[in-house]
């Protein structure tokens, strides 16, 4: 289904993107840059580490040089929801950033200035050559929608009462290695296997409408959604 298979993925990696938040009214413009911050920092650091061969400690102040790039520019204004997924508008972005990056530190060693080593083996970037990149950025946005969901799953069963429907639902899909038997996982919580199949069932449902909810201010309209939800969980759902 996707969702993650160990209790090791990190919580809040790389969120969706509310559009309203990103495209601020006026006297908003603080606060939705402060959720850019928040929200950005971790994919943004990957993609810069996949494309730069940084460090974390490099990549980090980075993506400082990045946000502050942000805050001077008008990049909230150009987050246009008519263009389609904020996913794609985002990569242009830091591949835009990496690129001037690039230019800007090839230009101060050839001017003398000690380029950072990590910098010396890569190239100037070509068309279309990110893929490390940008499959780095969306790994940790996909890893994030799903745990965002999934953790929105367990806040939703629990408060209607259904809290054994999500804890199956987690021993299920949390297992490490291969997922229990039903019969397993009815003798660890006291239920038939009816009972499991069912309880899964229904989390399943729920985990599906709570990601849906969370990609759909993400994206331009019924088209591009149902498209998102299917990379989401390209593994089987």
């Amino acid at each position: 289904m996707g969702v993650p298979t160990s209790e090791g993925v990190p919580s809040g990696l790389f969120p969706t993107t509310i559009w309203s938040e990103v495209r601020p009214r006026s006297g908003e413009r603080s606060a939705a840059l402060e959720v850019l911050a928040r929200r950005y920092q971790a994919p943004a650091e990957a993609f810069l580490r996949a494309a730069l061969g940084l460090s974390g400690e490099e990549a980090h102040e980075l993506f400082q040089d990045f946000f502050v790039r942000v805050l001077e520019g008008d990049f909230l204004e150009r987050a246009d929801p008519a263009r389609g997924r904020f996913r794609a508008f985002l990569k242009v972005a830091l591949r835009r950033f990496w690129t001037d990056e690039l230019r800007r530190r090839a230009a101060s060693k050839r001017g003398g200035g000690e380029a950072p080593r990590a910098l010396d083996a890569v190239p100037e970037p070509a068309e279309g050559d990110a893929a490390g990149p940008e499959a780095a950025l969306d790994a940790a946005w996909r890893a994030a929608l799903i745990d965002e969901a999934f953790e929105r799953t367990r806040a939703a069963l629990e408060r209607d009462g259904r809290a054994a429907q999500f804890a199956v639902f987690r021993d299920f899909y949390l297992a490490p290695g291969f997922a229990p038997e039903y019969r397993t996982l009815a003798e660890r919580h006291g239920l038939t296997t009816t009972d499991v199949s069912n309880f899964l069932m229904r989390a399943k449902r729920r985990f599906r409408e709570e990601l849906r909810a969370l990609v759909l201010d993400t994206v331009r309209g019924a088209d591009d959604l149902d498209g998102e939800l299917a990379w989401l969980l390209e593994d089987g759902a």
